[in-house]
């Protein structure tokens, strides 16, 4: 199973946002990217890194993915434990939504700021945002 680690970040909220994943095999990172989105909110950043991600994987042609990320609320959401309140965040939840039968496991969890890769995701992400 390949595990992605995900991040979004936002200088303000809304303001210049940014995403990035890191897919790891064996504790090995094997994949990273990263972009700038925009002007957005945090919340759609982490839902956008989730969705690239998902996109990346379906390219790979991979078959059994768990997703981390360290938004409580949109892993909430995605494990359909906090419903969706937000006419934008559902376009992203609907969109991940679609592509999840493409997988044959995909499972989505909550990993805390402290862990090493999602360090790792956090910095790609403030890379991604330039200089302040």
């Amino acid at each position: 199973m390949v595990e992605i680690f995900t991040d979004g970040a936002s200088r303000g909220n809304p303001g210049a946002s940014s995403y990035a994943f890191i897919f790891v095999n064996s504790h090995k990172i094997i994949k990273l990217k990263g972009g700038f989105i925009g002007f957005s909110t945090n919340n759609i950043a982490e839902y956008t890194a989730i969705l690239e991600g998902l996109k990346e994987a379906m390219g790979d042609h991979l078959s059994h993915i768990a997703v981390y990320s360290d938004s409580l609320l949109v892993i909430s959401q995605l494990n359909r434990t906090y419903r969706v309140k937000s006419k934008e965040l559902l376009k992203y939840y609907n969109e991940i939504q679609e592509l999840i039968p493409e997988f044959k496991t995909v499972i989505f969890r909550y990993v805390g700021r402290e862990n090493h890769y999602t360090k790792i995701v956090d910095y790609l992400c403030t890379i991604m945002l330039g200089p302040k």
